[in-house]
């Protein structure tokens, strides 16, 4: 995520499960800086740079964003379903499609407060899941929420 004066080019990874898991991976010149693996009731967020992650519930999603978001939202986000979404959260869709009864989008555009993200798709496979990792790396420090202020755990 960059501000609207700042340009950051990223390479995602997505991989969706539907009714199952979500697991979106991040890159910046090929080298890996975070992942979100979410299910239906847990996510588990890995920020790679500053070594930390958050493992529970959806409430970590809705302090950042003020958007109360659930796994079926976010599936449906990055699946390219019609999602409802506050006013003020502005997504654009450029649309791929590659038969009669499957379509993607190849870009999706996030534009909400100060913040702009693109999300450009590299590859779709259906039917193949590759293996994803929910490993949390030995060296992050968890991130806790308590009465939805975040604390690190040391």
């Amino acid at each position: 995520m960059n501000t609207k004066n700042e340009y950051r080019a990223c390479q995602y990874n997505v991989v969706s499960v539907i009714d199952s898991f979500l697991y979106v991976q991040v890159n910046v010149a090929g080298i890996e800086v975070g992942r979100v693996f979410a299910t239906p009731s847990n996510v588990l967020f890995i920020n790679k740079i500053e070594k930390k992650y958050y493992d529970g519930d959806y409430t970590f999603i809705k302090k950042f964003t003020e958007i109360n978001v659930d796994f079926y939202t976010l599936q449906a986000l990055f699946n390219g379903f019609p999602v409802s979404i506050p006013d003020e959260v502005s997504l654009t869709y450029q649309r791929e499609f590659f038969s009669d009864s499957f379509t993607f989008f190849r870009t999706l555009s996030c534009e909400y407060n100060n913040y702009e993200v693109e999300l450009e798709v590299k590859k779709v496979t259906f039917n193949d899941v590759p293996e994803v990792s929910a490993t949390i790396p030995k060296n992050c420090t968890q991130i806790i929420l308590e009465n939805e202020e975040l604390k690190t755990n040391n």
